[in-house]
């Protein structure tokens, strides 16, 4: 029986996948579908095949792991088209939040200078009357100050029109000062003129006859003034000179 199988050993039949290995030790031109081999090549191709065996399936096996990969990979580019797509639409939507938002706040600070304007607006309404009311305390308390016996109600009187003087001051009302200086036709409304007066340059402001206001270094209330004019003599004088 052993006989047998050293002869089978002898005969044995390999496949074309042996070609190079004989084609190597002279084989080449003979038939490659029956050739006899010693038992020593036939362990080193019984080896080789074994090795190659083992080469075919670790290359099933790494061609599995492959081909997993290649479909993770595959899903991971899907995963990632599907994460920049959301990227995208996130930055939209949040560039809409921002054009949204600045919208917002531009008419946030619109309304607030509009409401801020009104304010202003109505205040100065309300503090024109008050200065008018003002005027005629003043010139009741001067009215008092002519009377005899009227010490008491003086100071009383007084007193109310220091108070109603330190409410205006507090919203920012002030007194203009225009006596002595020159008339200015945004400041100023002359309802008389005086002619001839001596040493004063034309157009000089002699006397407030209705003091005005600023509130908030605004106009409130021109002032009505008197203002100088030189007589016609004076002005047909100053031509002769130059003639």
């Amino acid at each position: 029986m052993l006989e047998k199988e050293k002869e089978n050993m002898k005969n044995m039949i390999f496949e074309d996948y042996f070609d190079k290995f004989l084609n190597e030790r002279g084989y080449k031109g003979r038939s490659t579908n029956s050739i006899s081999i010693s038992k020593d090549e036939y362990q080193t191709l019984k080896t080789k095949a074994e090795k190659f065996e083992a080469l075919v399936e670790e290359h099933k096996k790494v061609k599995t792991w492959n081909d997993q990969l290649l479909k993770e990979l595959d899903d991971m580019k899907e995963d990632a088209r599907k994460f920049k797509k959301l990227e995208e639409e996130k930055e939209k939507f949040l560039k809409s939040l921002l054009r949204v938002r600045a919208d917002f706040e531009n008419y946030k600070k619109h309304n607030e200078r509009e409401n801020a304007k009104y304010k202003e607006y109505a205040l100065e309404g309300i503090l024109k009357k008050l200065i008018n009311h003002y005027d005629d305390l003043v010139r009741a308390l001067n009215l008092i100050k002519m009377l005899e016996g009227m010490d008491g109600i003086e100071k009383g009187f007084a007193i109310v029109v220091k108070n109603f003087k330190k409410i205006l001051e507090e919203e920012g009302v002030k007194p203009m000062i225009s006596e002595g200086e020159k008339f200015d036709p945004y400041r100023h409304e002359a309802i008389m003129v005086e002619e001839g007066r001596d040493g004063l340059p034309e157009n000089t402001i002699i006397e407030d006859l209705e003091k005005g206001y600023y509130f908030n270094n605004k106009i409130l209330r021109p002032a009505k003034v008197k203002i100088s004019k030189k007589s016609k003599l004076e002005n047909l004088n100053k031509k002769q000179e130059i003639i």
